[in-house]
């Protein structure tokens, strides 16, 4: 074998050995449900952080669990009897290239956190000869409960819809709430009067509308955005009244009507407990009211499909 064979073994070996001592050298990490962290940058960060703290040869295992914009990071030393220690960063406006760095910080933090208290734990206690003395002060290391979600909400907007036959847009008011059902689901409720004319060749016809939406939602949260989309029943009582020129005379009639709805909503978390919306419905009419002349020639119509625009703020409780 010649010598630049045997040199090149040697050095190959050498290579093996150092990648095989810094993989053990190296701190333990999983990541679950954490799509918006690379681990690669992390343990980047991670490892430059230790560093500066000269914590090299902590080798800690860290877990990172995130949520809904949230990352919850577990510290365990290898040493240590009484840990994990952990802690909960919020990354929903922490920019993409930044979250890793933020994460690394904060998990440095606890690893430095984790070596004080161990060292303090493995030095002799005075207070051993003296019976009387006060005991060593514990470090709280309960990890921080998550955030509930809102179980309640209560909102306002005004409103828009496109309904009827010739076509009529009604303008008014909603008050509604949203009961959670779960993480992801809701309960909704809402109650809204509109009204709106519409002049015809024939007469002039006011539309009043009463009306409530009962139905359900599912919600996706994707940082302080929140969308939402569901199904529904409404049901109402409108009110038609027609004003017509003489020698005609205009009447008025009442009559229930009810549809299936779909609701969609957007709304924006800015902090707090309040949540501008913007929304949108589309429908159809099941239970039509029909509004006709003398000679049983239709007049209005209140069928087929509606659409309606609104925008408010909701409060979650």
């Amino acid at each position: 074998m010649s010598r630049a064979s045997v040199v090149c073994r040697a050095a190959l070996g050498a290579t093996l050995l150092a990648s095989g001592a810094a993989a053990q050298g190296a701190p333990s990490v999983t990541l679950e449900g954490c799509q918006s962290l690379s681990e690669a940058a992390f343990r980047k960060h991670l490892s430059l952080e230790l560093s500066t703290l000269g914590l090299e040869r902590a080798l800690p295992a860290l877990e990172l669990h995130c949520d809904r914009g949230f990352v919850t990071i577990a510290v365990q030393l290898a040493n240590a009897k009484r840990y994990p220690v952990a802690a909960r960063v919020d990354l929903g406006d922490t920019a993409r290239g930044a979250r890793e760095r933020l994460a690394a910080l904060a998990a440095s933090e606890l690893v430095a956190r984790a070596v004080r208290a161990t060292e303090a734990e493995a030095e002799p206690h005075a207070a051993e000869s003296k019976p009387e003395s006060a005991p060593a002060a514990r470090v709280d290391l309960t990890p921080p409960k998550p955030a509930r979600p809102a179980r309640f909400e209560l909102s306002a907007s005004g409103t828009a819809v496109a309904l009827g036959a010739p076509r009529a847009t009604l303008w008014g008011a909603a008050l509604g709430s949203r009961i959670g059902l779960g993480s992801r689901w809701s309960l909704l409720l809402d109650t809204r009067f509109e009204r709106g004319d519409d002049a015809l060749s024939l007469a002039k016809v006011r539309w009043s509308s009463l009306s409530g939406l009962l139905g359900v939602a599912s919600r996706l949260r994707a940082g302080p955005l929140e969308l939402s989309a569901g199904l529904g029943a409404r049901v109402g009582w409108l009110s038609l009244s027609a004003t017509a020129a003489p020698p005609y005379q205009g009447q008025s009639m009442t009559a229930p009507w009810a549809g299936v709805a779909v609701p969609l909503r957007a709304s924006f978390a800015l902090g707090g407990s309040v949540k501008p919306f913007v929304g949108a419905e589309a429908g159809y009419v099941t239970l039509p009211v029909r509004g006709n002349v003398g000679d049983g020639e239709r007049l209005v119509e209140h069928s087929g499909a509606w659409l309606s625009a609104s925008l408010g703020a909701a409060i979650e409780l």
